[in-house]
């Protein structure tokens, strides 16, 4: 066992594992809202976890609009916002997540002109926080507070 391994491990950590895509350089891993499965970027550089708004039923998520729009990399929208919801990863789990729901399309095209499959959101700093995230790239994993 590695000694960064070792030292989370005993500091209450767990494991999960991620893959970093070859071609685009992303974090993949699969986690679970609500109960329901899907392929999520670990994205530090987003503020908020989201989840695509074309999945919103699937991960039984009741949304409204938020008051004011956000920044994303595709320009500024007005987003939905759902409280309360379920985030597992593993073993790893959170129970009071908020997230917020948007079209992901052109998330999903650029992803598919790098060859890569959709996904269904984004685990952002929010997430990352909460967790006490520590990523070990070399290892394939992501280490996070219980």
């Amino acid at each position: 066992m590695s000694s960064l391994k070792k030292l989370l491990i005993s500091q209450g950590y767990i494991d999960h594992n991620i893959r970093v895509a070859s071609k685009s350089g992303h974090i993949v891993t699969k986690a679970s809202i609500n109960g329901h499965k899907g392929r999520f970027i670990i994205d530090t550089g987003a503020s908020a976890t989201c989840v695509n708004q074309a999945m919103y039923k699937e991960f039984q998520l009741e949304t409204e609009f938020m008051e004011r729009q956000i920044g994303t990399a595709s320009g500024s929208l007005r987003p939905r916002i759902s409280h309360k919801n379920t985030l597992e990863l593993g073993d790893w789990n959170d129970e009071d997540v908020t997230l917020l729901s948007m079209d992901m399309t052109y998330i999903n095209n650029a992803l598919k002109t790098e060859g890569m499959r959709s996904i269904q959101g984004l685990l952002g700093a929010d997430f990352l926080i909460a967790s006490k995230a520590v990523i070990d790239y070399k290892g394939k994993k992501i280490y996070l507070k219980m």
